[in-house]
């Protein structure tokens, strides 16, 4: 998604390459009110940029869940997976990648070697399948496979039932997006892809239906436990009109999805980051909740996929003189206010790509879509949002991570804001150099009964200098009963709000 960084790199129409400092220390500053304090326990760094969200798990067999994430410059077409030591921070392995790994890591074992192993996509046609236990390759997707003529970058995806035969879990996923295209060209449409989990080779590869071009990751979608389990993805990019679809496995292996579902559509502009699954009206099917690039979020019932509500965002950014707002982050999923329904917290870029003003973040009342809160900040907002209760009063706070630029210093300035759903303040946890791109993590790393946060930030995209930041923070908060959406796609990384 090379438009996603220019994006990024004129969320204001003032920024200019390079505009970072070399010092990319953390500074801490506990919040007061709600008493969230955090300490660093360490830090780790390295060459290339981070737009990877980290995912966790125990490779070491130590206990301890480890880090896993990719890197990369895309425009020097370098990049690499690492794997971190979650008790200190060292690096367990690395593997060199010919693009940009901006994906998000999945875990299952692929050998048989009781040992999690790794699927993780980018940039420049770049998949691979990683050993757990060593980081040695165990399949790179090959690009002269014959099944199409061209391939672009691959999405986050996600392991479904073995469709070969091998007794092996496979890897269903979407390809598309091309770097080199302009605003307003023509591009070539997407595909959905089914990969061999044991082998890289391709099970089944389908164009998508309306011709366009993908760039959302697929999700798995089962509305209640007795409907039978879809596929939703996402169609369209900035400035090109798509869809919402949702569609079946056997489809996929067929090659023919041309009878997906349209789910919500859009006249102008497609849809970019997933959707999010909860149940909002508390009848036993997960509904569906999607942020669209054309500036809406959209709530529909996971029954019979009519409307519950939609919210043209623009209306309430700037007090409306706004008539653009543009979404790259699926919305988090949470408790806000004193009932019993989940509510959402969506964030949207001010402006039209390419060129953004500041950002806005909203939270919706779940059941009736009602607008609770708003912010508008000059900040510029890439990660997703997080939602989980680290005071234990049974609301959920949000975690929000924002970047500015400083052009008397020459220097970017970020910050991690939590917000107080009770009070509906927000309060500055602690800053930081340089910018957050990848949705962190809040997770138990240690299985002590206490929350970490795994916190990325990167040199700038489009400067001189290439280099990222893992923190690990220690939070005096104890693991709530339920982390609602503790992380990229949620707390298990499946679109899936915890209950």
């Amino acid at each position: 998604m090379s438009r996603v960084i220019l994006a990024i790199m004129i969320v204001f129409s003032t920024f200019t390459a390079g505009c970072f400092g070399s010092n990319d220390s953390i500074t801490e500053e506990p919040v007061e009110d709600i008493n969230i304090e955090t300490t660093i326990v360490w830090n780790a760094t390295g060459n290339n940029r981070i737009m990877s969200s980290p995912q966790t798990v125990d490779l070491n067999g130590d206990g301890v869940l480890d880090i896993v994430t990719g890197t990369g410059v895309e425009e020097l077409q370098t990049g690499s997976i690492i794997a971190l030591d979650g008790s200190n921070g060292s690096l367990i392995w690395e593997v060199f990648t010919d693009g940009e790994m901006f994906c998000s890591a999945k875990f299952e074992d692929l050998n048989n070697d009781q040992t999690k192993d790794i699927i993780l996509g980018g940039r420049n046609k770049q998949l691979f399948a990683i050993n757990g236990l060593n980081g040695e390759i165990l399949w790179q997707f090959d690009s002269n496979q014959s099944e199409r003529d061209t391939w672009f970058q691959f999405y986050t995806g996600i392991f479904i039932q073995d469709q070969d035969g091998d007794g092996i879990v496979d890897w269903l996923t979407a390809n598309g997006g091309d770097p080199s295209k302009g605003p307003l060209e023509e591009r070539e449409n997407g595909y959905l892809m089914i990969i061999s989990g044991a082998s890289g080779k391709i099970i089944a590869v389908a164009d998508t239906p309306d011709g366009r071009e993908t760039y959302m990751s697929p999700i798995l979608y089962q509305a209640h436990p007795d409907s039978s389990q879809k596929i939703l993805y996402g169609t369209g990019g900035e400035t090109w009109q798509g869809s919402l679809w949702s569609t079946e496995i056997a489809d996929i292996m067929s090659g023919n999805i041309s009878n997906s579902k349209q789910i919500i559509t859009s006249t102008k502009k497609g849809f970019l980051a997933p959707p999010s699954l909860a149940d909002l009206n508390l009848d036993g099917y997960q509904d569906i909740i999607a942020s669209t690039f054309d500036g809406r979020i959209v709530a529909i019932d996971g029954d019979d996929l009519s409307e519950i509500w939609s919210i043209n965002v623009a209306k309430y950014v700037m007090n409306g003189s706004e008539v653009n707002a543009e979404s790259w982050a699926s919305p988090a999923i949470g408790y806000f206010n004193s009932d019993d329904v989940p509510d959402v917290i969506a964030e949207y870029v001010i402006g039209e790509w390419p060129q953004y003003i500041g950002s806005s973040a909203l939270i919706i009342d779940g059941e009736s879509g009602e607008v609770l809160w708003a912010n508008d900040t000059e900040h510029s907002i890439h990660t997703s949002p997080l939602a989980i209760d680290m005071n234990n009063d049974g609301l959920d706070e949000v975690l929000i991570f924002r970047s500015i630029a400083d052009f008397q210093t020459n220097t970017f300035q970020g910050e991690a804001v939590l917000l107080d759903t009770s009070k509906s303040e927000l309060h500055t946890i602690f800053d930081f150099e340089l910018v957050s791109v990848g949705t962190p993590m809040i997770v138990d790393l240690n299985q002590d009964g206490n929350l970490e946060l795994i916190f990325t930030n990167t040199s700038w995209y489009g400067g001189t200098e290439n280099h990222w930041q893992i923190t690990l923070f220690q939070l005096n908060s104890i693991v709530p009963k339920v982390s609602s959406w503790a992380g990229y796609l949620g707390t298990n990384a499946d679109g899936i709000h915890q209950i």
